[in-house]
């Protein structure tokens, strides 16, 4: 009897011993990695940490669509609601010889512009799309970067800034609820993207310098001879590029798919 006592004991300890060991391994720190090119390269990075014109749960939607269709299409996507994380990949990115997108939601993080437009030459964004990369910021909803991550308003300064447009201005009352029919382009280019009424469309003749438009997917008369437009990608010479996509004020859009038929289709198009 007192055999079968101490095995009872010894099972008893060993079991005791393997469950603290599986509780220590469970509850083990799993490290956090600070920067997305840590982990993986990126090609797409999109910033869901603060939204302008969306809420932040239809801009977190809105992103899942455009990281799925993205990697089912071989596309190297990731979203990140850390300014500090976009801050560094877009440095490590910076004149990298690729073209990198980042896709933002009417804001412009304080991380890579200074709110309050007190670093209007020289920040990391400018710095990041004045490369000959290519590279392209993609905006939806608001006026790009009329508000900072942190609600600092930053008016119409930064748009002038990027560009280096100083007379640039699209927050005009008549340009609100127009209609944006699509192009040629952009029937082939976004099958998903439909007539809609687009509140920020971009005005075609502001532009200078060496700013174009290099490609109309929607206008206000569904051809490149347009006044405005809406989505559209601005090119900055041979340098980068600035993308705005339905910017509209809450506006029911397929956001998510548009972004990702221009990024799949055209911007990083094998």
């Amino acid at each position: 009897m007192r055999k079968y006592r101490w095995i009872v004991i010894i099972f008893l300890i060993g079991w005791t011993v393997f469950f603290v060991s599986c509780t220590k391994v469970q509850k083990k720190p799993i490290p956090v990695v600070s920067g997305v090119l840590n982990a993986k390269p990126v090609d797409v990075l999109i910033y869901t940490g603060s939204a302008s014109w969306i809420t932040l749960e239809n801009a977190r939607v809105e992103a899942k669509t455009t990281k799925y269709l993205l990697e089912s299409n071989g596309i190297r996507a990731a979203m990140t609601e850390s300014e500090e994380t976009l801050r560094n990949w877009m440095s490590e990115t910076t004149a990298n010889g690729a073209v990198n997108v980042c896709i933002l939601y009417g804001i412009l993080p304080t991380s890579i512009y200074a709110p309050g437009n007190t670093e209007p030459d020289g920040s990391i964004v400018e710095n990041w799309i004045e490369t000959t990369d290519g590279d392209t910021i993609l905006n939806h909803a608001d006026y790009l970067g009329y508000y900072s991550s942190d609600g600092t308003p930053n008016y119409k300064a930064p748009l002038q800034n990027l560009m280096d447009l100083p007379n640039i201005d699209i927050n005009v009352e008549h340009f609100e609820n127009l209609f944006m029919h699509a192009t040629e382009s952009g029937s082939t280019l976004t099958p998903s993207l439909v007539n809609f009424e687009s509140d920020r469309p971009f005005p075609l003749e502001q532009l200078g310098s060496e700013w174009y438009a290099e490609k109309i997917f929607a206008s206000d008369t569904g051809d490149i001879q347009a006044t405005l437009a809406d989505p559209i990608i601005l090119r900055d010479g041979d340098r980068g590029r600035l993308a705005m996509v339905h910017q509209t004020h809450h506006g029911d859009n397929p956001k998510g798919e548009v972004a990702a038929e221009i990024i799949i289709n055209y911007l990083l198009a094998k």
